[in-house]
């Protein structure tokens, strides 16, 4: 076992991954590199899941996006910078893709979310048809075949960046589950993120962010459907930190992540 609840933390800070997946580009026959963002959520999700156990393993960079996760890191002696949250990694990293250079695709929850994300790179002299944009139907992670068609959508499109926007665990299952048949490319799990970027949801404000408190806007705003995450589910996370800081996480070796 090694690093902290059985993850190697990045060492990169928000500006240096940004520059670093942009910058480089997958070598030819290494397949899908992604990138995952350990919220409080994610790690509640690594000790009950086994799949999404295997996805994290298969992760090229993690960066600790939520606030607690990123003290407990430190305070481990990680060497993480900070908290990296994915919409914020999501909202640096959009205005650094290049026209001409560089090949998004979006999974999206929902159509006017693709709708915007076309018009905004088209704004920004993105031609039409290197944009890859797909609202799939709710499910779509259990259709085999629609899922299979879908990573060969992404990997005929020559795919620089994959950005998955329906959720977790579902987006890092799903990377993981159909990485060989994707291409040589990025992928995140991003989730809301890509809503807040384009507007179609309304992100906490900045001073509940600094404060850690953006888990409560979000309770606020869709009450049914996170409630029980955030106060229920979220109670588990006191007892991911107790295994690991006794050393009973009982997770495999992590997968070595980026550190620069």
């Amino acid at each position: 076992m090694g690093g902290v609840f059985g993850i190697s933390f990045s060492t990169a800070d928000k500006d240096s991954l940004v520059s670093s997946v942009v910058r480089d580009a997958v070598p030819s026959g290494d397949g899908l590199r992604m990138v995952a963002t350990a919220n409080i959520d994610h790690i509640v999700n690594l000790l009950r899941d086994r799949r999404f156990r295997d996805a994290y393993r298969t992760a090229w960079a993690t960066t600790a996006d939520g606030a607690p996760v990123a003290l407990y890191a430190r305070w481990r002696g990680a060497g993480v910078p900070g908290r990296v949250a994915g919409p914020d990694l999501f909202a640096a990293l959009m205005p650094e893709l290049a026209a001409g250079r560089h090949r998004p695709f979006f999974v999206v929850s929902r159509e006017r979310t693709g709708a915007l994300l076309r018009r905004w790179l088209e704004a920004r002299g993105f031609a039409p048809e290197s944009i890859g944009v797909v609202c799939p139907p709710f499910g779509f992670e259990r259709d085999s075949a629609y899922s299979s068609t879908l990573a060969s959508d992404i990997r005929e499109h020559g795919t620089t960046h994959l950005f998955m926007g329906v959720g977790s665990p579902k987006s890092e299952v799903w990377l993981c589950d159909h990485a060989r048949e994707l291409g040589d490319c990025y992928g995140f799990g991003i989730g809301a993120g890509i809503d807040y970027f384009v507007g179609t949801e309304s992100r906490a404000p900045i001073w509940m962010q600094a404060c850690g408190m953006e888990w409560l806007w979000r309770v606020l705003c869709e009450p049914r459907r996170l409630s029980r995450r955030y106060f229920i589910d979220a109670m588990l996370f006191p007892v991911a930190v107790m295994r690991d800081a006794t050393g009973n996480w009982q997770l495999d070796e992590p997968t070595t992540t980026l550190s620069r």
